[in-house]
């Protein structure tokens, strides 16, 4: 699967939420990126142990008082040290309106995911520790047209393992990304939908789990 360019710039963390300067994946079409479909950078040069060993919510991201045709929503909170790139979407769904939340349409009929239809976000470890992602706690609320199905993914493994979302609740998939010293992107897909028109949006708030060690 061809990965999205990520179009996020270096990042520097704070205790109360660093954030990427730009999204991961701003508006990628899934027509470039590394030869390998990974879109991880190269991992950073360690500095030593990992500082700020941490198990929990890696990341939070609250679209509270958000319209839904936003370009992206920013991260709310984040564990020391990690870094946070905003929710955003792929430039093949289109913006669409819908209160406390990011919201698309132009979602794929066919029975399995788009790779240039999604949402996507990623985590940053701080220098020096390596980081997993354990799971994922996702409101997810498509329209009566919109993708009955949808999937999560990772860039560990090039998108390639995926876990199921519920695209009318909330839902926990699991992520099975250990011990990355890199940048990981997330990417949600919606498929399976009954017509172009139908949206499908992230609402309410979005958290990543894991553990820095």
């Amino acid at each position: 699967m061809a990965a999205a360019v990520c179009g996020c710039a270096s990042a520097s963390a704070s205790q109360n939420g660093g954030q990427m300067d730009a999204p991961f994946g701003n508006g990628g079409d899934g027509s470039s990126g590394d030869t390998d479909g990974s879109t991880q950078r190269d991992a950073p040069e360690s500095s030593g142990s990992c500082t700020s060993p941490f198990t929990g919510v890696l990341a939070t991201w609250d679209f509270t008082g958000a319209a839904g045709n936003q370009a992206s929503t920013s991260s709310s909170m984040t564990a020391t040290g990690v870094s946070a790139g905003d929710v955003a979407r792929s430039a093949s769904v289109t913006a669409s309106s819908g209160s406390n939340s990011i919201n698309s349409s132009n979602w794929t009929t066919g029975a399995s995911p788009d790779p240039t239809k999604f949402y996507t976000f990623g985590l940053q470890p701080p220098n020096g520790c390596s980081m997993s992602l354990t799971s994922l706690a996702v409101d997810a609320k498509a329209s009566g047209t919109g993708p009955a199905a949808a999937s999560v993914a990772t860039s560990d493994d090039s998108f390639t393992a995926m876990s199921t979302v519920a695209p009318n609740s909330t839902s926990t998939p699991s992520l099975s990304v250990n011990a990355s010293t890199a940048m990981v992107e997330i990417r949600i897909y919606g498929y399976s939908a009954t017509g172009t028109s139908g949206t499908m949006r992230i609402e309410n708030t979005l958290t990543v789990s894991g553990s820095l060690q």
